[in-house]
C-alpha cells in the first residue's frame, strides 16, 4: 500500500469518525457517570466490535446486511432498542456510592459513580455491533483502498488496525471532553442530573440510528 493511498484513507476515515455517532455518544455518557478513565473500557469494547465487524465484511458476509432489508433492519432495530433500554436505566437509577476497591470495581475519583469493568466493556461493543451500517461501510470502503496487486490480507490488516486508532481516539476526546463538564454539572445539579443528561444522549444515540437507512448505493456496488 503506497503512503499517498494510506494517507487518503486516514483524511476519510477521520472526518467519518470525528462526526458524533452512537459510540461517541455512548463514550460521552459513560464519561459522563463514570469518568473518562473508565471510559477507556467502552471504547475497547466500540473498537472490539468494529474489528468483528471488519473480518465479517472481508469475508463478504456484509453483503447480507447491504442487500438485505430484513437483515439490515434487524440489526439496527435492536442497536436501537438496546440504547433506549440502557439511556432509561440511566436516567431512572438513583446513583450508586463506591464502597470497595476489588476487582470488579473500578477505583473512581469522587463525583462519578462505580461501575463494572464487564458492563462497561459489553455496552460500547454491544451498542457498536448495533449498527448495521458498519459492516456494510467496511464492505464498501475498504476496497476503494486495496491494491489487487499486492497481497490482500496485510492491507485489511493495515486498513483495519488505522481505523480502530482513528476511532478509538476520537471516541475518548469525545470522552473527556464530556468529563470536564463533571464538576459545573455536579454544582448545578447533582449526580441525577448526570444521570438524566446521560440517560438523554444515548436516547438521542437511539434516535439517530433509527434514522439510518440501509445504504443503497452500497448495495449497488455488490
Amino acid at each position: 500500500m503506497s503512503i499517498e493511498t494510506w494517507l487518503s484513507f486516514c483524511a476519510l476515515v477521520s472526518l467519518m469518525v470525528a462526526t458524533p455517532g452512537p459510540s461517541v455518544l455512548i463514550g460521552m455518557s459513560h464519561s459522563l457517570r463514570y469518568g473518562p478513565r473508565p471510559t477507556m473500557i467502552t471504547a475497547l469494547g466500540d473498537v472490539t466490535a468494529n474489528m468483528i465487524q471488519m473480518v465479517i465484511a472481508a469475508v463478504g458476509l456484509g453483503a447480507l446486511l447491504a442487500t438485505s432489508v430484513t437483515a439490515f433492519g434487524v440489526v439496527k432495530w435492536c442497536g436501537v432498542a438496546f440504547l433506549i433500554v440502557i439511556g432509561l436505566t440511566a436516567i431512572l437509577r438513583k446513583p450508586k456510592v463506591s464502597r470497595n476497591d476489588n476487582d470488579t470495581e473500578i477505583k473512581i475519583r469522587t463525583g462519578f459513580e462505580p461501575v463494572r469493568k464487564r458492563r462497561l466493556f459489553s455496552e460500547g461493543f454491544l451498542v457498536a455491533a448495533g449498527n448495521p451500517k458498519a459492516i456494510a461501510f467496511f464492505g464498501a470502503l475498504f476496497p476503494q483502498f486495496i491494491d489487487p496487486s499486492v497481497d490482500l490480507w496485510s492491507q485489511l490488516v493495515i486498513l483495519g488496525i488505522t481505523f480502530v486508532i482513528f476511532d478509538y481516539t476520537f471516541v475518548m476526546m469525545y470522552a473527556f471532553g464530556a468529563a470536564r463538564l463533571m464538576p459545573w454539572l455536579l454544582k448545578r445539579g447533582g449526580k441525577n442530573t448526570i444521570g438524566r443528561i446521560s440517560g438523554g444522549v444515548l436516547i438521542v444515540a437511539a434516535l439517530l440510528l433509527s434514522l439510518i437507512d440501509m445504504p443503497e448505493s452500497v448495495a449497488r456496488t455488490r
